[in-house]
């Protein structure tokens, strides 16, 4: 970052406590940001909670002009906004449910340049009034958040944003930079071209989230599920997604009638009752968000502990992006799928409604690798990477439910062997529902008028439940030993594999099925041990942690703003861990800035100071904790930079510090861009052989006497990336 033309490590550092209260960046955040710095475009695929506003939000803050946020949805950019403010930017919104007032106090910070970030809608930007105002500003550069919507093949493709392709021809010297969650290869390709981003730098973060905990439950009695698993998770912030507005509308009142806090929300309701929902889930003053897919596009309320699909997912794209609205403070969540085979169904008459081919078709196979996860048997992480084409390779990932019970695998061949004989003596021509009740001996008509009574594998199965049988069916049909041949009437169907099982000459395992669902209490307890393991999530005092949250909604209410944008869940429980007592304790805490100090501290510490006096337990249990180390010394002279330079004497390679420091290239060149700065002595011969540095010298000195990174590229006709460039110009700018 020191090559920046002119910004240096240390401002960039400054903001990025003093802003936002962090001590370093998450993945891919540092590159992306010297990469806007640089003027140079950017697409940036990152998951959901990695950390993408930061990524347009501190470069808006250090550059000249305003940089100009195009946002999904209206309603959600009065909390963009106000979690801006919180941090210290300056921010504002144009739309049509602000006042005049407030509409000429921006427009005034935008002619005086006093204004960090201005969010608006896609299709204000159609407008070509609004563009010509535009261009009469000074603008740092365009920020376009859920990208993907720009993109036919993505999954929530909405032509208004079509209109952001205009943004280069009219805008020529401006930077683009577009972010989204969730893109395929073909999705991300198409977005570049479509907003035809000009050599962009690239990030494909992983897509993997530790702190989610993935799992499948068969959904029987769902009314009675779900209002189980939301009763085992009181107090809790969560979305309950539906595929239809009746189901939304059932499984909300069916909730509240319960004294559950829940609303329902879909494209069906008022513009104004969609948004009073919204604000009211966003401020905690309602748990539960029953909703069709209409809700969440680029929601940022950061305390979401789970999301739960009551019905099938259409795509892959569409769970993830879902999911991922868990977790986003990096906390422990849980996302859960209830499914069953009539789910697929349903799915499929929708499909079969699409009247163009193509469309129908690729519909039907994203509806197969829906289904394919759905019954997954392996890993589920492992299975979701796949599809986004990235590899997890760790054995165990503590974070699914197959994962966390590996040691509840039975031998079921007896019982195998019951259901298969009993499809073969019914001339493989009934369903799961029908064999499940010849098995445990039903008295129903359907029996009685096919004569399945009379069978010998009649009742053979009463020692055991239905639900048993109809678990045991799927995992025979989720492992292909049967076939269904078409799911609109889904009869399995023997295979040469079922024969084996039913010859004795191959054994049949499955994961244990139960009776009931598991002790949720218990299973909870499993599932949030794991993942708090797997992301590093420490203990803290829920005494003090629940004061905190209420002294965070008595702040928020006050200030009109979401509970969380005062702090996050994980700032409280840093707090409840560390009990810090001082201003300096404070502000060591992650999420503590400059600006949310001088607004909340003191009354934190007042409410903290208190807390300890009647709880001398508590204080005597927690405060033998260390606080964490000073969050960012302006001096540079950080731990991070040190270790890689000790690393670099050791005769490291750049590939071989950033894979045992689990860091990116680009972080570590950021490193080395440092350590020359601060005249750390680096040896040339480690990096270059002679030759190739002379030449990339002579494209930097035909580009550009600033040494400017993209006229060196451009000059260099392709051979020379930006990743070698910056690692070039750390000894050229000393020679």
């Amino acid at each position: 970052m020191s090559a920046l033309q002119n910004y240096s490590v240390d401002q960039i550092y400054s903001v990025l406590s003093s802003i936002f209260g962090f001590s370093t960046f998450r993945p891919y955040q540092e590159e992306i940001i010297c990469s806007i710095l640089n003027g140079q475009d950017v697409f940036a695929v990152m998951p959901t909670g990695g950390g993408k506003s930061i990524c347009y939000q501190l470069p808006a803050r250090l550059m000249e002009g305003v940089c100009v946020v195009v946002s999904p949805l209206i309603s959600l950019m009065k909390d963009q906004v106000d979690a801006a403010r919180t941090n210290g930017l300056s921010a504002g919104t144009l739309n049509s449910t602000i006042s005049t007032e407030e509409r000429n106090s921006i427009g005034v910070a935008l002619r005086q340049n006093r204004l960090d970030l201005l969010y608006i809608s896609p299709e204000r930007f159609n407008s070509e009034y609004f563009i010509e105002r535009l261009k009469t500003l000074k603008i740092a550069f365009f920020a376009i958040d859920e990208a993907h919507c720009i993109s036919e093949w993505g999954h929530d493709f909405r032509p208004d944003y079509l209109a952001l392709s205009k943004i280069v021809h009219e805008f020529p010297d401006v930077p683009v930079t577009a972010f989204t969650a969730t893109a395929t290869q073909r999705v991300a390709e198409d977005i570049i071209n479509r907003l035809g981003l000009r050599n962009p730098h690239l990030t494909r973060a992983s897509f993997n989230r530790p702190n989610l905990f993935y799992r499948v439950i068969l959904k029987r009695k769902l009314d009675e599920q779900l209002l189980n698993y939301v009763k085992n998770h009181a107090g809790e912030s969560g979305i309950i997604y539906r595929s239809s507005r009746k189901k939304v509308e059932a499984t909300a009142a069916m909730l509240k009638s319960c004294d559950i806090s829940a609303r329902p929300y879909h494209a069906g309701m008022s513009d104004t009752d969609r948004q009073v929902t919204q604000e009211a889930f966003s401020r905690d003053e309602c748990s539960i968000i029953v909703a069709t897919v209409a809700f969440g596009m680029g929601i940022d309320k950061s305390n979401v502990r789970f999301v739960v699909h009551a019905d099938l997912p259409k795509n892959i794209e569409s769970y993830y992006q879902e999911t991922g609205r868990a977790g986003r403070d990096g906390e422990p969540a849980d996302c859960v799928l209830f499914f069953g085979r009539g789910d697929i169904v349903q799915q499929l008459q929708f499909v079969n409604e699409i009247e163009d081919t193509d469309a129908r078709n690729i519909t039907k196979e994203q509806l197969w690798q829906m289904v394919n996860l759905a019954e997954q048997r392996g890993c589920r992480r492992v299975a979701l990477l796949k599809y986004f084409g990235e590899n997890f390779l760790e054995q165990n990932c503590n974070g699914c439910d197959i994962c966390v019970n590996t040691d509840k695998h039975v031998d079921v061949t007896i019982s195998a062997q019951k259901i298969l004989s009993l499809i073969y003596r019914t001339k493989e021509s009934f369903g799961a529902v029908h064999l499940a009740d010849v098995l445990v001996g039903a008295n129903t008509e359907k029996i009685r008028q096919f004569g399945h009574d009379k069978l010998p594998t009649y009742g053979v199965g009463r020692d055991q439940s239905k639900n048993y049988w109809r678990v045991v069916i799927n995992e025979l049909i989720a492992r292909k030993i049967v076939r269904v041949d078409d799911l609109l009437r889904p009869v399995p169907k023997l295979t040469e594999e079922a024969w084996l099982i039913i010859r004795n000459q191959k054994n049949f395992i499955m994961q244990q099925p139960e009776e009931h669902e598991k002790d949720k209490s218990k299973f909870n307890q499993i599932t949030a041990s794991a993942v708090a393991n797997t992301v590093g999530v420490l203990p803290f005092s829920e005494l003090l942690f629940a004061r905190l949250r209420e002294l965070r909604t008595e702040l928020a209410r006050a200030d009109n703003v979401p509970p969380y944008i005062v702090f996050s869940d994980r700032t409280l429980h840093e707090i409840a861990r560390f009990f810090p007592c001082t201003v300096e304790e404070f502000q060591r805490i992650h999420g503590v800035g400059q600006y949310k100090y001088a607004t909340y501290g003191q009354r934190f510490l007042e409410v903290i100071k208190e807390f300890c006096e009647q709880h001398p337990d508590e204080v005597a249990k927690w405060r033998q904790h260390q606080l964490p180390v000073q969050k960012q010394e302006t001096s540079g002279q950080t731990s991070t930079f040190i270790e890689t330079y000790r690393m670099i004497q050791q005769g490291k390679t750049i590939d071989e510090i950033a894979s045992e420091r689990q860091l990116t290239r680009g972080t570590i060149i950021s490193h080395l861009e440092k350590l020359g700065e601060l005249g750390k002595k680096l040896s040339v011969d480690q990096f270059f052989v002679p030759e190739r540095l002379e030449q990339i010298k002579k494209w930097f000195k035909q580009s550009d006497e600033n040494m400017r990174l993209k006229p060196a590229i451009e000059a260099s006709g392709g051979k020379l990336d930006y990743e070698e460039a910056r690692l070039a110009r750390i000894f050229l700018k000393k020679s």
